[in-house]
């Protein structure tokens, strides 16, 4: 990836219009164990709502692992969530739009992020199986499996961020506690239903620290 991870780039792009205050997690933080290493950033962002960053790092430093969460529930607007996987000379990046809208079907956001996805077609689809969630994933989502030296997903991933970040100046204000109450839902039913990166957290640190994790740190719902 480039000198700028996905997480660097959006925290950067926010702090250019918005007052982002970071949380202090305390000990949770930095996260050890099994020779997996957990950095956790949490931020609230004023008029809009709550941004996480996650990284992980295993394997001496063959696996990294970035997840990027941005949740809003100051406009009508999906729920963002970015993956950064990378395992030797291949990585994974996924930016996924989740359904948590209110009315708002944010046409032209999605019309968007189609052309980029679309621009990228002949890059190898990342292939997840079925989950929970695929009745709220906007078809407009992206998902590569590519070998590490493509930065074409780098880019692309960055043009989501910037077009979701465009297209906050014309999106419908919304009902925070409806809004908010919606990502809730979304986040425990990953609590809920468990997944790779969920079951493998609960395993090593325990269900306190996972509840912590999924609804305080990485989607600010917790309170």
């Amino acid at each position: 990836m480039s000198n700028t991870s996905i997480g660097q780039y959006i925290l950067a792009s926010l702090q250019k219009n918005y007052r982002v205050t970071e949380n202090d997690l305390g000990k949770d933080a930095y996260l050890s164990k099994n020779l997996m290493h957990f950095h956790i950033r949490s931020f609230d962002v004023e008029g809009l709502g709550h941004l996480c960053l996650f990284d992980m790092k295993g394997m001496f430093g063959a696996m990294k692992m970035e997840t990027v969460v941005l949740a809003d529930w100051h406009h009508d607007v999906p729920l963002v969530n970015l993956d950064y996987i990378k395992v030797f000379n291949n990585k994974t990046q996924l930016a996924e739009l989740y359904d948590t809208m209110i009315a708002d079907r944010c046409e032209q956001l999605q019309s968007a992020c189609q052309k980029i996805k679309d621009n990228d077609k002949d890059l190898p689809e990342y292939m997840s199986g079925e989950h929970w969630y695929d009745s709220i994933l906007l078809p407009c989502s992206y998902g590569k499996k590519v070998k590490a030296k493509e930065t074409r997903t780098d880019i692309s991933c960055m043009k989501y961020v910037d077009e979701f970040l465009a297209y906050l100046n014309k999106a419908d204000k919304c009902d925070p506690e409806i809004k908010k109450a919606n990502i809730r839902k979304f986040a425990q039913g990953l609590l809920d239903n468990g997944g790779p990166a969920v079951n493998q957290v609960r395993k090593m640190f325990g269900e306190e620290v996972t509840q912590r994790l999924i609804l305080d740190y990485m989607y600010g719902v917790g309170k």
